[in-house]
């Protein structure tokens, strides 16, 4: 199998392995972190601060704010990993893993997004699961199971995304992230036993000449602890990354997030986490983000507590569309769409009015060419669909309320959920754990039943919270 990762290189994946100790594959993002933003490259002259604040002032208007959310796909299903038997090898299981994400070809993959990217030209991208593969051969896993260590770079979808822009033009930075699962496991490659380690992102990119300043990340204190056959436990973290942003003497802040997957109970409690603080901010806020609980109420009740509180664009400017946005099947080979659920949000706080919204990437046509294992195959973007809103950012004015009534915040009680064999064959259909927060414990209800009882919940103890908070200041 050839696996193009970087124009004009074709590396197989044996000799790559066999010479990993040479040359890295992908190489690391060139994005910066920093808040200094407006020191990074040349402007985009079509669409940069100046043209935005000559368009304010000529029409007396608040400016216009274009935001896109995107889940790049790791590209494999990972309950493949959860659901191994005490019989499979680990180190099979996660050689096979590594060979479907080099099948989902995320070379070709960044091409489209980047498409998509350079054709709504947002000033600010939200991107999860923003994968970053790094090897290590020999592994040492079985003499230190449990440490992270490799450090060859063997792919990097940041880097293959900006490199992407950068062909077309376009000037990405990275102006927030926060690392959220960092996992090592062993792999029974062709040369050897390797350590493969797996780090999970969420990031922000804004395009140049925007001015952002105070970038923040948060790590949620509720995670799924992930117990496998040979004792060692790995955590599956989540959080969340932000910037603050100036247009035309406009503050907002912009957050983006992906929400566990596997625990609802879990899922709640960050949300609640990631409420909490956002609430407590004193300015406008955009949130975006994989919330991996559909709009519809289907299997969690987390997109009901957001919207207590933040606005859905969606919703707000497509009232009655479904607007699905995942998933397609995890190979990404279907020619026929999936898509039927709503998990991909931009959310807002004192921001209003939407002016406009779409998805990206939902459509037979959006697929890539490309070449899997010696045939040309077309290939979804991602299994997720992208959202882009233009907003107009006018604290002052009339903007959209929430669909609730406004409530107190807290923040989240600490809990750790567990995740087995037997809870992960209970799953609902995007894989989450239809469990009730029971203070860490998990069980089992019934989704109708959980839901207001859940939320009801949830929203007493912010209340109590926010109590406990006002007393301390």
């Amino acid at each position: 199998m050839r696996v193009r990762l970087v124009k004009q290189q074709t590396f197989s994946r044996r000799s790559v392995l066999r010479g990993i100790a040479g040359g890295v594959v992908a190489a690391p993002s060139l994005g910066r972190t920093n808040g200094n933003w407006n020191e990074v490259g040349d402007r985009d002259k079509r669409t940069d601060t100046e043209t935005m604040a000559k368009q304010s002032e000529s029409t007396a208007e608040p400016p216009l704010v274009t935001v896109m959310t995107r889940n790049l796909y790791v590209g494999v299903d990972p309950r493949r990993l959860l659901l191994q038997s005490a019989e499979e090898e680990m180190g099979t299981v996660v050689a096979d893993l590594l060979a479907d994400i080099e099948r989902s070809r995320f070379d070709a993959r960044a091409e489209a997004i980047a498409d998509d990217i350079a054709e709504a030209r947002p000033d600010l991208v939200g991107l999860q699961e923003v994968t970053l593969l790094r090897l290590q051969l020999p592994g040492d896993y079985v003499s230190d199971a449990g440490r992270t260590n490799a450090s060859e770079y063997y792919l990097d979808f940041l880097g293959l995304v900006q490199s992407a822009l950068a062909e077309r033009g376009l000037t990405y930075g990275v102006v927030s992230s926060v690392t959220n699962t960092d996992v090592e496991l062993p792999a029974d490659l062709d040369a050897g036993l390797a350590d493969v380690r797996l780090t999970d992102r969420d990031v922000v990119l804004a395009r140049q000449g925007l001015v952002t300043h105070n970038p923040r990340r948060h790590t949620y204190d509720a995670t799924v602890t992930i117990p496998f056959p040979d004792g060692v436990e790995f955590p599956l973290v989540r959080g969340y990354c932000g910037i603050d942003v100036e247009v035309d003497d406009t503050e907002f802040t912009f957050v983006n997030t992906h929400l566990d997957s596997t625990s609802a109970s879990t899922q709640l409690d960050q949300a609640r986490e990631l409420v909490v603080d956002l609430t407590a901010l004193d300015r406008p806020v955009v949130l975006v983000g994989d919330f991996n609980s559909p709009a519809d109420g289907s299997e969690t009740v987390t997109y009901d507590l957001l919207t207590q509180f933040f606005v859905d664009a969606y919703a707000e400017r497509e009232p009655d569309s479904a607007g699905y946005t995942c998933c397609q099947h995890p190979t990404l080979r279907r020619t026929r769409s999936m898509l039927s659920k709503r998990l991909d949000l931009v959310l807002l706080r004192d921001v209003g009015p939407v002016v406009d919204v779409d998805r990206v990437g939902l459509h037979s046509a959006d697929r890539v060419s490309t070449t899997v294992d010696g045939e040309t195959r077309r290939l979804w973007a991602s299994d997720h669909a992208g959202v882009v809103a233009t907003v107009r950012v006018d604290p002052s004015g009339t903007v959209p309320r929430p669909s609730g009534r406004e409530r107190t915040l807290s923040s989240s009680r600490t809990s750790t959920a567990r995740y087995s064999n037997e809870s992960a064959n209970e799953t609902g259909a995007n894989g989450v754990n239809r469990t009730e927060s029971t203070g860490g414990e998990t069980t089992d209800v019934a989704v109708p039943g959980f839901g207001f009882l859940a939320a009801a919940i949830a929203l007493a103890a912010i209340a109590v919270e926010a109590v406990r908070r006002r007393n301390a200041e």
